[in-house]
């Protein structure tokens, strides 16, 4: 029912021959402080190249294992890639698998001078992906949780630059922009949206120039080129720590040439289909922890109806309150009885929050459609079935990426998406010959900095150990309380 959420980052790093064909495993953490070195010097780090009039060349993919700054770049969640000098080629089969490229691997690196600039990514292939900008923790320490930390991300289809040939006429099929209502059409232009539906696939068929890397070159036929503005991304950049490539939809090869920073976009022209930048979509807030000092929250996602009356009579004894993620599809089965026991827990003062209807993993899903008949299903059977809203929201498995952030937007006024720093890993350890790794799991976690924790109640392992847990938060001087609270919403019930 659940992926571990970090895992996305955790990868093991292997150095391969110069053209290779590989994926990464899942034991060493991606950033593990490899010191790597060009021509002898340490890679670039805060104050050098900030001279934001030049390009901000971020990786040229001359190196299977770091990029032009020096650090890390690869990929996780298994995703298999080729490497050649010049390119990397990604073979996605999953939205939660992702390719980073580092600016720094001890510290945060400060994007600020190029704040007002645009980043600018030279590829070949689908455009069906997200691209992220990555934020390091507060404390710019990689051993701390959560690292990453949140992350903003856009699609890139919105961003792409379609030449002569492709941006004019098109066909007239359908796709989901038609649902897209008035108010939301205002945000952006559409039909800048719809021909990058449209001609996703079609390669460069011409030659282009542009200034790319200080130098006048030519863009390769077959080659693609988007252009996101750095304002899009809402994250500190006093402390931002990669560019990633995710949510991917569709297993349409990508190939990475260029990923740099550049101070301008190409004025419009025939040539590139009178291009210009679409406005930036609303997108739901990511959070992994809480902001609240001292406070930790449990986020208690899926259950078997069995143990139910246990969970409520844990929570009592201990006097916590935490947040319940319900699936739509459950509070309609009478047979759950949910509708029953989540009302109680409201009554109780317990966060009772939105975790989709069916519990796909929402990325997945091919149209914006069925993206939107998840989130508004399950509006609307809480307000049948409980009679209240919520602008909380834990997506299936821990997997978002720009689409699903964005329709939540659309939907909920400004809605939190909630994943998590603390994992009890229940899914991995719970009806195994080992469910006391559930125990060294979480306490990993909250020794590492993690205070917002993701379970379920649905193996008596994990029920069996939850006192535990309560106790050991409460032993490090945290204060338990619902999600709302312990990011300091000011529409959540005073503690």
């Amino acid at each position: 029912m659940h992926r571990l959420f970090m895992g996305s980052f955790a990868i093991a790093l292997y150095l391969l021959p110069t053209t290779a064909l590989y994926h990464n495993n899942e034991h060493d953490h991606w950033n593990e402080l490899r010191g790597l070195t060009i021509n002898g010097s340490k890679g670039l780090n805060t104050s050098q190249n900030q001279n934001s009039r030049l390009p901000l060349v971020i990786d040229t993919f001359q190196n299977p294992t770091h990029n032009d700054l020096g650090f890390w770049h690869g990929s996780g969640e298994n995703l298999s890639v080729q490497h050649e000098p010049g390119f990397i080629r990604l073979f996605p089969t999953d939205p939660d698998q992702n390719f980073h490229t580092q600016f720094d691997n001890h510290l945060c690196y400060s994007l600020v001078p190029w704040y007002n600039e645009f980043l600018h990514v030279v590829f070949e292939g689908t455009d069906q992906f997200s691209v992220s900008l990555n934020q390091h923790n507060d404390e710019c320490n990689p051993r701390r949780s959560p690292f990453p930390s949140v992350a903003d991300s856009v699609q890139a289809d919105r961003y792409v630059m379609h030449p002569r040939s492709e941006a004019s006429g098109g066909d007239e099929d359908g796709d989901d922009d038609e649902d897209w209502d008035e108010d939301w059409d205002n945000e952006v232009d559409m039909d800048t949206d719809r021909k990058s539906k449209k001609h996703r696939n079609i390669g460069n068929p011409r030659n282009s120039r542009l200034k790319y890397s200080n130098e006048t070159v030519e863009i390769p036929p077959g080659r693609r080129e988007l252009y996101i503005p750095l304002t899009h991304f809402e994250i500190d950049f006093n402390r931002v720590v990669s560019v990633s490539f995710n949510g991917f939809y569709t297993q349409e090869p990508i190939t990475l040439h260029c990923v740099e920073i550049v101070p301008s976009v190409p004025p419009p022209s025939p040539e590139n289909g009178h291009f210009h930048l679409p406005g930036k979509l609303p997108s739901g807030r990511l959070v992994l922890r809480c902001s609240r000092p001292n406070s930790f929250a449990f986020g208690i996602d899926d259950g078997q109806p069995q143990f139910s009356q246990q969970i409520m009579r844990i929570l009592d004894e201990e006097n916590v309150r935490v947040t319940f993620f319900v699936v739509g599809a459950g509070l309609r089965d009478p047979s759950s009885n949910f509708s029953t026991f989540y009302k109680e827990m409201l009554k109780k003062g317990h966060q009772v929050a939105l975790h989709s209807n069916t519990h796909p993993k929402m990325e997945a899903l091919q149209t914006i459609r069925e993206i939107d008949d998840e989130i508004i299903q399950t509006v609307q059977v809480f307000k049948e079935q409980l009679g209240i809203g919520s602008s909380y929201f834990r997506p299936p498995f821990g997997t978002v990426a720009a689409r699903l952030r964005q329709q939540l937007a659309r939907h909920i006024p400004n809605p939190y998406i909630v994943n998590w720093s603390v994992d009890v890993e229940d899914w991995l350890w719970a009806n195994t010959s080992t469910p006391e790794k559930q125990l060294e799991a979480f306490y990993r976690d909250v020794s590492k900095g993690g205070n917002l924790a993701v379970m379920h109640y649905l193996h008596p392992t994990t029920i069996g150990y939850l006192p535990q847990l309560i106790q050991h938060v409460k032993g490090a001087g945290y204060e338990i309380m619902r999600i709302d609270q312990c990011l300091e919403d000011v529409s959540a019930p005073p503690l």
